[in-house]
C-alpha cells in the first residue's frame, strides 16, 4: 500500500509539472505569434474578425454599380440573371496579399482614366479601405477607394480610384482571366446612357434623360422588440420603462435600448465602448460587426456611407438603395463617439419579392434633379453627392408583422452630410436651410 501511494504520489507530480510546462510552452507560442497581434487594435476588431470572415466582408463591402463605354457613351449596366458585381468579388478572392503601387495623383490623369474607354468601371456607394478588397495585407494601410477600373484589352494590371482625391493605385492581377466577365458586362440585358458629374463628395451619376425604372413589391416582416433585447442586451433580467412612445430597456449603467413604440426604429447605445478606433479600415469592420449583432437580416444588406466615425448601411434592390421613411431613413447606421457606440436601426425586412404588373415610372433626368435643388436656394458646393434609391410609396398590412410594400424610385441627396429625398430638401424652409448652415443663393454654380 505505502509502495503504491508513493508511485501514486511521484507520477501525480510528474503529471503536473508536464501539464505547467505545455501550458508556458503554448502560452509563450502564443504570445509570440505575429500573425495572432500584427496590425490588431486592442477593440471589439478582434471578435469582429473571427465572427466576420474575409468572405463574409466582400459580401456587404461590394461595388454595387458597373459601366462600360460602347460608342462613345458611357452605359450603367444591369444583369438581371447574373449578379455581376458579386462575380467580380469572387474572381477578385484571389488578390491575396498583393502588392499596391501608387500610379497617379493628380486630377488630369484621373479624368483621363474616368473617360478612356478601354476600362469597365465599378464602384462602391462610397470609399473603402485597401484590406477590405485584398486579403491578407496589413489594417494599418489606410489608402482608400470607391472605383475600380478593369482593362477590355490588354489584362495585366486592376486600377483602384479614389474619386475624393484623384489617387490612383495599380495591382498586378495577370494571374486572374477577365475575359468572360468583360463579355458577361459588355452583353447586359441593361444599359442606361449616362455621364458624371463632380460633386462635393466626387463624381456622381448623371442620368441623361427622364429613365423608366421598375417598380418593385416586397412583403415584409418585423421581429419582435424582445428578439433585438435578447440579442444586444442579452437574455438575463434588464429593466424595462415607457416614457410616451418610447419604451427603454437597459442592462446595468452601460448599455440600453430604445424602441420607439409603433415604429420599426431602434437606438442601441452601449456606453463602455468609448474608444474610438484609430484606423477606418478597424471603424469599418466594427461598424459591421454590431450591426451583425443586432440580428438584422443580411441577403440584401450592403454597406452604403461613411463619414469618419459614422457608417451606414441599406438594403438593395439591384443596384439602387433603399431608403425607408421618417427620419431615420438607415436600414442602420453606427456612431462612434468619446462617450459611447450607437447604433441606430430599423427592423423592418423586405424578406420576399412579389411579382407585379405595375408599369415603370418614369424618373427625371439628373440634370433637371439638380435644377430643382438650385431653384429652391442650394449651390452646387452644397451637395454631397445625389442618386436614386427607392422609397417606399404603399404599404398594406397582412398580419400583425408582414406588409406589403411597393417601392418606388426617385432622387435621394446628401447635403451637409445628411441624406434625403429630392422632394424634402425642395420643401425645406430658408429658415431650415440657414440652421444648417447653408447659403440662401440661386445660382447653382
Amino acid at each position: 500500500m505505502n509502495f503504491n501511494e508513493h508511485t501514486k504520489r511521484i507520477i501525480l507530480r510528474i503529471s503536473l509539472i508536464f501539464m505547467v510546462l505545455l501550458s508556458i510552452g503554448l502560452t509563450g507560442y502564443i504570445f509570440g505569434t505575429d500573425a495572432h497581434f500584427s496590425g490588431v487594435e486592442q477593440t471589439t476588431s478582434k471578435s469582429a474578425d473571427k465572427e466576420l470572415g474575409e468572405k463574409s466582408l466582400r459580401d456587404i463591402f461590394v461595388p454595387t454599380q458597373l459601366f462600360y463605354y460602347q460608342d462613345d457613351q458611357l452605359y450603367q449596366v444591369y444583369d438581371g440573371n447574373k449578379n455581376l458585381p458579386l462575380e467580380f468579388n469572387r474572381l477578385t478572392e484571389k488578390l491575396d496579399k498583393r502588392s499596391i503601387k501608387n500610379f497617379r495623383k493628380d486630377n488630369d490623369s484621373y479624368k483621363k482614366m474616368l473617360h478612356n474607354h478601354n476600362y469597365l468601371q465599378l464602384t462602391y456607394p462610397d470609399q473603402i479601405t485597401m484590406p477590405l478588397f485584398i486579403r491578407g495585407i496589413n489594417k494599418k494601410d489606410g489608402r482608400e477607394f470607391n472605383r475600380i477600373f478593369v482593362s477590355t484589352k490588354k489584362r495585366d494590371y486592376l486600377y483602384l480610384g479614389n474619386d475624393a482625391n484623384h489617387h490612383l493605385y495599380q495591382i498586378k492581377i495577370s494571374d486572374i482571366a477577365f475575359d468572360k466577365f468583360v463579355h458577361q458586362v459588355t452583353h447586359a440585358s441593361s444599359k442606361i446612357p449616362v455621364s458624371l458629374i463632380h460633386l462635393r463628395d466626387g463624381y456622381s451619376v448623371v442620368y441623361e434623360k427622364a429613365t423608366k425604372l421598375q417598380v418593385y413589391n416586397y412583403l415584409t416582416n418585423e421581429e419582435s422588440s424582445s428578439y433585438y433585447v435578447n440579442n444586444l442586451l442579452g437574455s438575463g433580467a434588464s429593466s424595462q420603462k415607457t416614457t410616451g412612445d418610447n419604451t427603454v430597456y437597459s442592462n446595468g449603467a452601460y448599455q440600453r435600448l430604445i424602441v420607439t413604440n409603433k415604429t420599426h426604429h431602434y437606438e442601441f447605445v452601449d456606453y463602455q465602448e468609448n474608444k474610438i478606433p484609430k484606423l477606418m479600415t478597424t471603424r469599418l469592420i466594427d461598424s459591421l460587426y454590431y450591426v451583425r449583432k443586432t440580428g438584422l437580416s443580411e441577403p440584401d444588406l450592403r454597406f452604403f456611407d461613411a463619414d469618419n466615425k459614422t457608417f451606414i448601411y441599406q438594403n438593395f434592390v439591384e443596384e439602387y438603395p433603399i431608403f425607408l421613411p421618417g427620419n431615420n431613413i438607415s436600414r442602420a447606421k453606427v456612431n462612434f463617439a468619446k462617450n459611447g457606440m450607437s447604433i441606430n436601426f430599423n427592423s423592418l425586412d423586405f424578406q420576399i419579392p412579389v411579382p407585379t404588373d405595375d408599369p415603370k415610372v418614369t424618373v427625371e433626368s439628373t440634370d433637371d434633379a439638380l435644377d430643382e435643388l438650385y431653384e429652391a436656394g442650394y449651390t452646387k458646393k452644397d451637395i454631397n453627392r445625389i442618386i436614386i434609391g427607392y422609397q417606399i410609396s404603399q404599404q398594406t398590412p397582412q398580419t400583425e408583422s408582414r406588409e406589403l410594400v411597393e417601392l418606388h424610385p426617385t432622387y435621394y441627396v446628401k447635403i451637409n452630410n445628411k441624406w434625403r429625398s429630392l422632394k424634402e430638401w425642395t420643401s425645406l424652409s430658408t429658415k431650415s436651410r440657414k440652421g444648417m448652415g447653408l447659403k440662401e443663393e440661386t445660382n447653382g454654380f
